[in-house]
C-alpha cells in the first residue's frame, strides 16, 4: 500500500502547458473566477502567497497582531521586511479565545490582526466574533484562507483574504498565490503587483482547479475526521499521548507527546513504516502548528485518490504501533 503525495492533477498540467502558447488572457480569466468564488472586491493573481503576504505587510500600518502560535511565519518576516511592529496574542493552541481578545484589543493600540481560517490547519478559529471585534474596534482583518479555500462559510470574512496554490495545497499547482481586497481600506502597492504578478501559465493552472476546491476541501475534512476520531479513542487511556482539539475539524492531526527528543524519534519510525511518495508526518513544536512536542499528520498532504479510510486504517496501525512500542522502551 503506497500512499500518493499530493501532486498536479493530469488535465491541469495540460491546461498549463496549452497555456505557454496561447494569447488568451488567463489572467483576466482568473481574476474573473476568483472574484466568483470570493465575492465582491479586487483580486490580484501574484506569483506566491508570500508574494501576498509581502504587498499587505508594506500597506499596513504598525501594531500588526497575529497569534502566538498555528498561524503562518512567513507573514511575520513580511512585517520584518518592512519594520512593522509585530505583537503575539496568546493562544489556546493556536485558537483564540474571544473573551481574551476582546479584553486585549480595549487595552492595546492594534492597527490590524493577521490569522489563518484554520489554526495550524487543525482547528477552525472563531471567525464571526472576530470580525465582530475587529468591526468594533477598527482592526482591519488579514484572512489566510489557504486551508478552507473550497468552505463557502469563510468566504464573507476578512478585510483582506490571501491564499496559496502552491504544493501541497488545496489548489496545488506548486507555485501562485491570490491576494483578494474586499473592503479597499487599505492602500495596496501597484508596482509590487505589477512585479510579484503571475504568470498566464500559473493562471490557467488555477482558473482550472479552483473548481475543484470544494470537493478537495471536503474529502479531506471528512478523512481527517475519521482519522482522528480514531486515534482519540485508540488514545483515550494514554495520558501522554493526546489529540490536539479533538472536537474540531481540520486538515491534519496533531498528537502531542511527552518530549521534542520523543516527537522526532516517533515521527521517524513512522516515516520508516509508512509507504508514501511524500512526507506527511512532521513535528513540532513549531509555530506554524503548535508550541508544543508533537507529530503532525498532514492528511491535507495526501492526493485525494489515497484519502480512504482503508488508508487512514493503515496509518493509524503504524501509528499507534510506534507509540506502544515507544512507551514500552520507556519502561
Amino acid at each position: 500500500m503506497v500512499l500518493e503525495f499530493k501532486k498536479i492533477s493530469r488535465d491541469t498540467l495540460g491546461v498549463m502547458c496549452d497555456a505557454a502558447g496561447s494569447g488568451v488572457d488567463f489572467y483576466g480569466l482568473c481574476v474573473d473566477c476568483v472574484g466568483d468564488v470570493l465575492g465582491c472586491g479586487e483580486t490580484y493573481i501574484l506569483n506566491s502567497a508570500n508574494s501576498c503576504l509581502l504587498v499587505v505587510a508594506e500597506a499596513i500600518g504598525d501594531c500588526v497582531l497575529v497569534c502566538d502560535q498555528g498561524g503562518w511565519n512567513g507573514f511575520i518576516k513580511s512585517c520584518d521586511v518592512f519594520g512593522k511592529k509585530v505583537m503575539y496574542f496568546p493562544t489556546d493552541d493556536g485558537l483564540i479565545n474571544i473573551e481574551k481578545l476582546s479584553v486585549y484589543l480595549e487595552e492595546h493600540d492594534v492597527n490590524s490582526l493577521y490569522i489563518t481560517s484554520l489554526s495550524g490547519y487543525t482547528a477552525k478559529q472563531p471567525l464571526n466574533d472576530i470580525k465582530k471585534l475587529c468591526d468594533v474596534h477598527e482592526v482591519l482583518l488579514i484572512l489566510d484562507i489557504s486551508g478552507s479555500i473550497g468552505d463557502e462559510t469563510v468566504y464573507e470574512y476578512g478585510d483582506i483574504q490571501i491564499f496559496s496554490t502552491g504544493s501541497p495545497k488545496i489548489i496545488n499547482i506548486e507555485n501562485g498565490g491570490i491576494l483578494h481586497d474586499k473592503t479597499g481600506k487599505i492602500q495596496l502597492n501597484k508596482h509590487l503587483l505589477k512585479t510579484l504578478k503571475a504568470d498566464k501559465i500559473t493562471c490557467a493552472g488555477i482558473n482550472h482547479e479552483i473548481r475543484k476546491t470544494k470537493k478537495t476541501y471536503e474529502k479531506t475534512i471528512q478523512t481527517n475526521r475519521y482519522l482522528k476520531d480514531k486515534l482519540i479513542k485508540k488514545l483515550e487511556e494514554n495520558k501522554n499521548y493526546t489529540v490536539i482539539h479533538p472536537e474540531h475539524d481540520g486538515l491534519n492531526t496533531i498528537i502531542t507527546t511527552p518530549s521534542k527528543s520523543i516527537a522526532k524519534k516517533l515521527a521517524y519510525n513512522i516515516r520508516q513504516k509508512l509507504e508514501t511518495t511524500g512526507n506527511i508526518i512532521t513535528t513540532g513544536p513549531q509555530y506554524n502548528r503548535i508550541k508544543r512536542a508533537s507529530i503532525n499528520i498532514e492528511t491535507k498532504n495526501l492526493h485525494i485518490t489515497s484519502l480512504t479510510q482503508e488508508n487512514m486504517d493503515y496509518i493509524i496501525e503504524i501509528v499507534y504501533s510506534e507509540i506502544t512500542r515507544i512507551n514500552h522502551q520507556k519502561k
